[in-house]
């Protein structure tokens, strides 16, 4: 009986087999070898696939090489079909990974996906900017590059709380040079000035306070010493978001010019001149409107001025009072060009209704200006306004005086280190001479400093003055002009050296002309 005949493998059934299998491994091949030429850094394919069964990426020993040392580990992959127990069982854990995790990394809202939650980063970013980075409104540095100085870094001043006080003194010996007509006088003298700025630091408000005190003694050769003081406050209110308010208080003395118009001729010492003065302001933004009331407050004490044969003449009959109350409105075009319209009436009232003379000197003042304001900023800022002022006295036998009104000022840096500062004011003046009303003075002043060097700063000025006097006036007009030179050296923060000169020339036709020239040098010391 035959052995039955073992029967080999099914060479077909292997076939079928064996096709897939090299099929599978031919496709495999080239993609392994395409994932492992794209592949930097010893990264596994499936950290680009995501086919690990954690569903990170990447194997075990990829996650421990490249995941930081504060990340925390991974979680298992919970599909999301998975069974209610299943789920259940893992959630605890996963919450008590996450909590870790945010812990370990914070500003990471899920340190899986590594998305950053809005709230938490910008946390995050305050934290770090006050904490790492400190002031973040930092100063606009210049166009050029220059490093800017900070005032509050210049060593000087003496703080008193919130206030800070600069005290300033200074010693010079000029030489004067005057003549008035026919006579002439020459005379050298020491001049010591005083003075001091105190301003504060506080936040919201604003208070300064300066004042200057000059003294004179006469050297040798003859002349009338000149003293003067002045001494003003004034307090910045920041009311609210849309009002604001100021008050100022202020002192000035000084003596009477021999070419004054109301000085008294061929005096030996003319009348000494005391004025106090306050006032208090209020401005209101109404969107592109804008209003302001002031009301300002003057007492003016005239001294006697004593005569060369020692006669003493009062001037009692010219203290005065005045009062004025002032408006403004102005209408915003753009925030560099605001036009305004201003109106003022002023009331000055002398304590003898009748001067010596017998004449009622008490007068009614109108004034009203059209101008615009060109706040430009820091290089160049001011107003300008034209107008008419018409002042009526009480006496009718004296004559009204009105005229044109020009006013404004100008602060203006046309480059580093040069600074120019000019005004015009229009001053309706009283007379003391019988039978007249007074003179509408008109008066420009210019003031150019410059820095030469670090430590050399150079100075000119110079100012115009012209007395308008009615047609019926007797009197004729009157014209100054003045020009002046200066020059600082700071030999350190404290001390300086500084040298001026100036001249004065004033004339009236029909009457004597007046020169003034000066000359001196000095040191100045400040804290």
């Amino acid at each position: 009986m035959p052995l039955p005949r073992r029967r080999g493998p099914d060479v077909r059934a292997g076939g079928r087999l064996i096709l897939p299998a090299a099929l599978v491994c031919a496709t495999a091949l080239p993609a392994a070898a395409q994932t492992a030429q794209r592949r930097p850094y010893g990264v596994a394919a499936a950290d680009l696939r995501g086919t690990t069964a954690d569903g990170t990426g990447a194997t075990e020993e990829e996650t421990d090489a490249f995941t930081p040392a504060t990340r925390a580990p991974t979680r298992p992959y919970t599909s999301p079909s998975a069974a209610p127990d299943i789920v259940s069982t893992t959630a605890p854990a996963r919450a008590e990974e996450t909590e870790a995790a945010r812990v370990a990394e914070p500003g990471l809202s899920d340190p899986i996906t590594g998305s950053v939650d809005a709230a938490d980063a910008y946390e995050r970013q305050t934290l770090d900017a006050e904490e790492g980075y400190g002031r973040q409104n930092l100063r606009v540095p210049s166009l050029d590059g220059v490093t800017l100085r900070r005032a509050e870094d210049d060593g000087l001043g003496i703080r008193l709380g919130t206030m800070v006080l600069r005290p300033t003194i200074s010693e010079k010996i000029f030489h004067e040079s005057r003549r008035d007509g026919g006579f002439s006088t020459r005379r050298v003298y020491s001049e010591t000035t005083v003075g001091g700025t105190l301003q504060s630091g506080w936040s919201r408000h604003r208070l300064t306070v300066d004042g200057a005190a000059t003294f004179q003694k006469n050297l040798s050769g003859q002349g009338e010493e000149e003293p003067s003081a002045r001494l003003g406050a004034t307090l910045d209110l920041d009311l609210s978001h849309d009002w604001a308010g100021q008050l100022r208080a202020g002192y000035d003395y000084f003596k009477e010019d021999s070419t004054d118009p109301n000085a008294i001729a061929g005096a030996s010492a003319q009348a000494a001149v005391h004025r106090l003065s306050g006032s208090a302001g209020l401005t209101k933004d109404f969107g592109l409107l804008r209003g302001t009331t002031t009301l300002e407050i003057a007492r003016t004490l005239y001294g006697d001025a004593k005569l060369t044969n020692g006669t003493i003449v009062s001037g009692d009959d010219r203290d005065n009072l005045s009062g004025k109350i002032s408006g403004r409105i102005g209408y915003e075009l753009s925030p560099l060009l605001i036009p305004f319209l201003e109106a003022s009436v002023e009331r000055t009232k002398f304590d003898l209704s009748s001067d010596f003379n017998g004449y009622e000197r008490s007068a009614t003042t109108y004034a009203l200006r059209v101008g615009t304001e060109f706040p430009l900023g820091e290089k160049i800022s001011g107003e300008i306004s034209g107008g008419y002022v018409w002042r009526k006295l009480d006496d009718p036998r004296l004559a009204d005086i009105g005229g044109l009104a020009v006013d404004g000022r100008l602060a203006w840096s046309p480059l580093r280190g040069t600074v120019v500062n000019a005004s015009l004011g229009t001053i309706v003046e009283s007379s003391t001479t019988p039978g007249e009303s007074g003179s509408i003075a008109y008066r420009l002043s210019l003031g150019i400093e410059h820095e030469l060097r670090n430590a050399v700063v150079a100075r000119l000025s110079g100012t115009a003055l012209y007395r308008d006097y009615p047609s019926t006036s007797l009197n004729v007009d009157q014209t100054t002009l003045g020009a002046g030179a200066g020059i600082s050296w700071a030999v350190n923060r404290y001390v300086s050296l500084e040298a001026d000169a100036s001249y004065e020339r004033t004339t009236q036709r029909g009457g004597a002309d007046s020169d003034t020239a000066r000359i001196g040098i000095g040191l100045k010391l400040r804290r």
